[in-house]
């Protein structure tokens, strides 16, 4: 605080303004260079800019012996600024400030915080409160599970820039890149990039392999047209098949090493307990032997066979057993599902033959799951602990790409009756099953499905016709 040259004129007389109990209210003008400035004892608030104020006994608390009582230094008084507070805020000096309102959607609360115009608000059962008008109304965007747009009336969020309500508007959905291949063959999540192989041409005999960062959006291509087999996620690294052997390549880094072990094409490729499972397709019908379930070391080395005389093998693993759907020649009509132990490499056949004519197999601890096909597709479920198959759904078109086992339920694209999309279906009760994305949403038509589906978080990521999507929050 500045020191001002003081000189103090009595108004109302000095005589017995002190620190009696029936003292009088001493009233004095205090001329500084900043101007005359009114000081009545017997307040403790800082007044003006200058800070003086009284004493504890009601003394005037100046550098000069006022009003008979003893000379004090005057305290020092900061003013407050608002900082993010909104309405009128105490200076902390006696004053007020009036500090910014808030946005239309919240209201200035006891602590001088903006905040929604919905807390703290309970509204009865069947309605919620309506961010924008703090008020309470019908919970119609609870019962469709809204999360944007406009149901009955009642505003349900408000997507971000750069995305679109679903038509289910149970979603916001945001393009994130276009792959640069006319077709889309497989896709793998390793942390936030996700690992794309396409090809411009049906002749191709090799897949380009793109890596797209979901941060950045940018996509990069990591091989040429050497790609043979789907990638598959392992950890924080991805693998495939190249002609010479198989290929690693670590999250973040651009350049891949090879795995030696093995050449050729895979059907399919899994990790695990150290190995490396690659299925090899053949012809037995033309005397090839050489086709089943190779195992490779994941550091490098020869292979050993898991499973032999195994044709187009789809693989899936749950401790200890590396689950197979596979023909026994090249006719889908002799399909069997078995599981095989690879420490000790015994074998057995769950299902063969019959209506099982699936072209993937999926585990989890809730069990293992594949496509029966009749008059119509199936998707049937084994339970670990029974050995009676069961119908978890039926419709047409269901894929491994687009089918994902989590927290109990299935998520699968697929169309049930006239309705194309993507289903979840709770396992404790497979009839309640609900849609959650559309075929609009999905960008997908009955030839035109996506090729990869993947949940992050609480949303999706999904590749239909070599376009990324993923879904985001709305705003309330």
């Amino acid at each position: 605080m500045k020191l001002w040259l003081v000189v103090l004129l009595a108004v109302g007389g000095l005589v017995g303004c002190g620190f009696g109990l029936d003292a009088p209210r001493c009233s004095c003008t205090a001329s500084t260079s900043q101007g005359p400035r009114p000081l009545d004892c017997g307040t403790s608030a800082c007044i003006g800019s200058d800070s003086f104020a009284c004493s504890a006994g009601g003394q005037l608390a100046i550098s000069l012996n006022a009003c008979g009582g003893p000379s004090m230094t005057g305290p020092t008084c900061t003013r407050r600024t608002c900082d993010g507070a909104c309405g009128a805020v105490p200076d902390g000096c006696g004053g007020m400030l009036q500090c910014a309102g808030c946005n239309a959607s919240e209201r200035c609360g006891a602590t001088n915080r903006c905040e929604p115009l919905c807390t703290g608000v309970t509204c009865a059962m069947g309605q919620r409160c309506e961010p924008s008008t703090g008020r309470c109304m019908a919970d119609a965007c609870s019962r469709a599970s809204a999360v944007c747009g406009v149901v009955d009336g009642q505003a349900c969020g408000v997507c971000p820039g750069g995305s679109v309500c679903s038509t289910s508007k149970t979603a916001c959905i945001e393009t994130v890149a276009t792959v640069p291949a006319r077709f889309v063959d497989s896709t793998a999540l390793v942390g936030t990039t996700l690992y794309v192989t396409g090809f411009d041409s049906t002749s191709a005999q090799g897949r380009d392999l793109y890596a797209v960062d979901l941060t950045t959006k940018q996509v990069q291509r990591v091989a040429s047209g050497t790609v043979l087999s789907p990638v598959r996620a392992s950890g924080q690294t991805v693998l495939w098949a190249e002609l010479n052997g198989l290929r690693r390549l670590q999250a973040g880094s651009t350049t891949p090493t090879t795995i030696t072990g093995t050449t050729g094409q895979c059907t399919d490729l899994l990790e695990a307990g150290g190995f490396i499972y690659c299925s090899i397709g053949g012809d037995p019908r033309f005397g090839v032997s050489s086709f089943g379930i190779r195992r490779i070391p994941s550091a490098g080395g020869p292979f050993t066979w898991t499973k032999q005389f195994l044709n187009r093998a789809r693989l899936a693993f749950v401790a200890p057993f590396i689950f197979y759907v596979g023909t026994t020649d090249n006719f889908s009509s002799f399909s069997h599902l078995g599981a095989v132990d690879p420490t000790d490499g015994l074998d057995q056949v769950v299902v063969s033959g019959g209506s099982l004519q699936s072209d993937f197999v999926l585990a989890s601890r809730e069990g293992y799951f594949f496509v029966e096909r009749g008059a119509q597709s199936t998707l049937t479920q084994v339970p670990f602990d029974s050995e009676t198959a069961r119908a978890v759904l039926t419709g047409d078109g269901f894929d491994r790409a687009s089918t994902v086992l989590q927290g109990g339920d299935v998520f699968t694209v697929t169309k049930v009756g006239p309705t194309l999309g993507l289903w979840r279906v709770p396992l404790s009760n497979p009839t309640s099953r609900t849609l959650t994305l559309t075929a609009a949403d999905l960008s997908a038509t009955d030839l035109e499905r996506p090729t990869g589906l993947h949940p992050v978080g609480s949303g999706w990521l999904f590749v239909t016709d070599s376009v990324v999507y993923r879904t985001v929050g709305a705003a309330q």
